[in-house]
């Protein structure tokens, strides 16, 4: 796979070396959310910054990275996610190769942009605080950009406060600008460099 500006991409074994912070944010602010099934297009850079704003000061540097795979991968969406592993459940052993695979791509791609990021993986406990922020930045969202749905989402969404804050729409080039501007803010590889230019 190449990259906006032409890098290629090792999918199976990406490294440190093919991280660009910059393609990530340009990337991330095009790639839509929901399957684009919202009133107004939701990128995944803009979501990082509305979990980026609900997370507590010590995780914040890690839900910068919380969906930056998807720059690679695209935004998987859940309910997708779901059906997959049940229609690959149907063949024996299949449910589980499907949920691995899954996991694994996501974790493959994190690898590399953490190292490149100069952040270590998160533990158990970051992981819980950013699935925090992320389904507080999910709820938000849902209220801002989505259509009432008749069904209700999972129990931890609907238990979810949204943000006070109200989100709209932005132009892309704005959002990413500001996710990238975050990165060199929030990540220890990208701020020591600034600090040393």
């Amino acid at each position: 796979m190449q990259t906006l500006r032409g890098r290629p991409i090792d999918m199976v074994d990406p490294v440190p070396a093919e991280v660009d912070f910059r393609e990530i944010a340009d990337t991330l602010s095009t790639v839509n959310r929901y399957c684009g099934a919202a009133l107004k297009p939701v990128s995944v850079a803009l979501h990082t910054i509305i979990a980026f704003e609900a997370a507590r000061e010590e995780v914040k540097p890690l839900v910068l990275l919380h969906d930056a795979h998807e720059a690679r991968i695209g935004d998987i969406t859940t309910p997708t996610k779901l059906a997959l592993c049940e229609i690959a459940g149907m063949y024996p052993g299949g449910r589980a190769l499907m949920t691995q695979a899954l996991f694994e791509i996501a974790r493959r791609h994190d690898r590399a942009i953490h190292t490149a990021a100069g952040l270590p993986l998160p533990t158990s406990a970051q992981h819980d605080e950013i699935k925090r922020a992320d389904i507080i930045a999910l709820r938000t969202e849902r209220r801002d950009f989505l259509s009432p749905c008749a069904k209700a989402w999972a129990p931890d969404i609907e238990a979810a406060t949204p943000l006070r804050k109200v989100y709209r729409l932005r132009a892309a080039f704005d959002v990413a600008d500001e996710l990238y501007a975050l990165f060199r803010a929030y990540l220890p590889a990208l701020a020591n460099a600034s600090i040393g230019a």
